[in-house]
């Protein structure tokens, strides 16, 4: 459908926001009822332009983020790998490549291939249990290698490692959320 026939007050557009703190509101009213918020935080994904929106079986519609789209709320932890439980209730596979560290310092990996996810304080403590120092400083030890993370200015735009670098194996983590298509 066109733009110019849609119909009067039908639009993709909306007042919803999600703060970089994970809280949502509607034309600045918070949304409190934790059932929306967790449907709200399962159903975002990212639209063909590259916009994240809020997509369910019967409709989708873009919404205003603010900071990471995804939360890492726990982190299983195997050997030296770690499954990780996101906002969206998908487990996806640790690639300990993409750790860095916001301004805020708080941790950030990417979820999806440039999608990055926050961890909340109680994941972070998780994967702690993986982290050692030496006189370098922090780091995971992945196989032979130790993985730094790296400190950015703006975590949620990160290029990832050069192919050939250290990554854990991916196979056990779900294909990552394609584009929606309009």
């Amino acid at each position: 459908m066109e733009p110019t026939n849609i119909p009067f007050g039908l639009s993709r557009e909306t007042t919803i926001r999600r703060t970089a703190d994970g809280k949502w509101f509607q034309d600045d009213e918070a949304i409190d009822n934790p059932k929306l918020v967790k449907a709200f935080d399962r159903w975002i994904t990212r639209a063909e332009d590259g916009r994240y929106c809020l997509k369910n079986d019967i409709n989708w519609a873009y919404f205003q983020l603010e900071g990471a789209p995804y939360f890492v709320r726990s982190a299983q932890l195997t050997g030296e790998r770690a499954e990780l439980l996101l906002s969206n209730d998908d487990h996806v596979a640790l690639d300990f490549a993409t750790l860095r560290e916001g301004p805020d310092n708080a941790l950030y990996c990417d979820a999806y291939p440039g999608q990055p996810a926050r961890f909340d304080s109680h994941a972070a403590v998780q994967l702690g249990a993986l982290l050692e120092e030496d006189d370098k400083g922090p780091y995971f030890r992945q196989g032979g290698a130790r993985v730094r993370p790296v400190r950015r200015d703006d975590p949620l735009n990160f290029a990832r490692a050069p192919e050939g670098a250290l990554r854990p194996p991916l196979s056990a983590a779900p294909a990552p959320k394609e584009p929606l298509k309009s």
